[in-house]
């Protein structure tokens, strides 16, 4: 059972496209929020451009009491709180700081929707020593995972230059 006043994250869903709005209204009522962005190249037909985009497409993370969801959801462009069974899931502080650290450097991340988990690693040196994740293969390439459980996306790391650990 979810504490009903401590303050935890949690990963609402928003509209499609309404991430950057859902949060400019969530900071305008006080809630604090974080919306992962990361640079991407667009192109279309006449030109290219980089842009902001959100890393998971239709999600926000909130640090509130849980009896505060309401508030969140009378935002524009809320949806719902993510959880399972009825039961709301918080997402661990530490996923978000790591999620924080990871956009604030140009390491190449990938985002995969959750698939099959591998082995139990942690990160041995480096920037993000002490992180915990799973192993991926992927076409000859080997990644460290972080697994967002609460919305079930991955956040890919190329590990060509990180040491692992088994756990």
């Amino acid at each position: 059972m979810v504490s009903q006043r401590e303050p935890l994250w949690y990963a609402f869903v928003t509209k499609p496209r309404h991430e950057k709005k859902a949060k400019m209204y969530l900071d305008g009522a006080g809630v604090t929020s974080y919306l992962p962005l990361r640079k991407t190249l667009n192109q279309w037909s006449d030109r290219k451009k980089w842009v902001e985009a959100p890393l998971f497409p239709s999600y926000i993370f909130c640090r509130i009491p849980f009896v505060d969801r309401f508030d969140v959801l009378q935002q524009p462009g809320m949806v719902r709180i993510v959880g399972f069974n009825n039961e709301p899931m918080p997402v661990r502080e530490r996923e978000i700081e790591a999620l924080k650290m990871l956009l604030a450097t140009d390491i190449d991340i990938r985002v995969r929707d959750g698939f099959s988990p591998g082995e139990d690693v942690r990160i041995g040196s480096g920037l993000l020593m002490g992180y915990e994740g799973k192993v991926l293969q992927e076409r000859g390439e080997r990644y460290f995972v972080i697994y967002i459980t609460s919305i079930g996306k991955s956040v890919l790391i190329n590990a060509r230059n990180v040491k692992l650990e088994r756990l």
